[in-house]
């Protein structure tokens, strides 16, 4: 077979020309629909030091780009009805374009995060 050489990208280029690109498609869509604003929720279960440098780090992206960038942290005891209702609200709230469920979860009432 053919031998393909493998090529070295340095991740935070790639990142920095993808946030590019999204803050100009976001610009256009600006220019035709001044009041569009996309917003992003992070939802957290707990309090994993880890997750909240993870989700700052995700907030902080979507403000470079012009996303509003939420973070919701629900308490360890959440249970996965309520979890499950949070995202429910979450997802028919008109300001809220994409939700990301930070995992993994830091609960004690066993939600099953598939």
């Amino acid at each position: 077979g053919e031998i393909v050489m493998a090529k070295v990208i340095k991740g935070t280029q790639v990142a920095k020309k993808v946030r590019h690109a999204l803050r100009d498609e976001i610009l256009e869509i600006q220019e035709e629909k001044p009041e569009f604003q996309p917003g992003l929720t992070v939802v957290q279960v707990g309090d994993r030091p880890d997750s909240n440098v993870y989700i700052g780090a995700k907030v902080k992206a979507c403000e470079e780009i012009g996303i509003h960038g939420v973070h919701v942290k629900l308490p360890p005891e959440t249970t996965q009805e309520e979890l499950l209702e949070k995202i429910g609200e979450l997802n028919q709230d008109p300001a809220v374009h994409g939700i990301i469920l930070q995992v993994p979860l830091d609960c004690t009432t066993g939600i099953d995060e598939s």
